[in-house]
């Protein structure tokens, strides 16, 4: 377990708004998205495109729970963080929050993260690469994070 917790940052446009100026509610789940690729490049140096073209292998969310706390609104600076947790053979659980640049939670979401191929038969689960897992567990949460997802 580590108390390093992995972050993006992103700027909030006047597309990621809608009518009312606040941040439309899919975008949030478009920034999260973004910090878990965040991860998998940055962190684990894995090359999705590459595994989606040869390996025929994919990271897809197969499950998520969502709360909005706080809208972001235009010029926001958002950090998002992301925090595996819940390691299984073939999938993973993922805590995400964003905060505001005053330091205010915004949004809180937890994802089941699946690993799955996409040869013959199509998307069936496969197990998550074990370099993949050990370089996560670096960034694992705390037992009493775990409890939120």
């Amino acid at each position: 377990m580590s108390s390093e917790v992995f972050t993006s940052k992103f700027r909030v446009y006047y597309e990621d708004t809608d009518a009312g100026g606040i941040v439309y509610h899919t975008n949030y789940l478009k920034f999260c998205e973004r910090c878990r690729s965040d991860v998998l490049r940055e962190v684990l140096h894995f090359d999705q495109q590459k595994h989606i073209n040869e390996d025929k292998q994919a990271f897809v969310v197969s499950k998520l729970n969502a709360k909005f706390i706080s809208p972001a609104v235009l010029d926001d600076e958002l950090t998002v963080s992301c925090i595996p947790l819940n390691f299984r053979r073939c999938s993973l659980d993922m805590y995400q929050e964003i905060y505001n640049q005053d330091g205010k939670l915004l949004f809180a979401m937890c994802s089941t993260i699946a690993y799955i191929t996409f040869a013959q038969p199509h998307n069936k689960l496969t197990d998550i690469p074990e370099e993949v897992v050990s370089a996560l567990r670096a960034y694992e949460a705390a037992p009493d994070l775990r409890m939120r997802c």
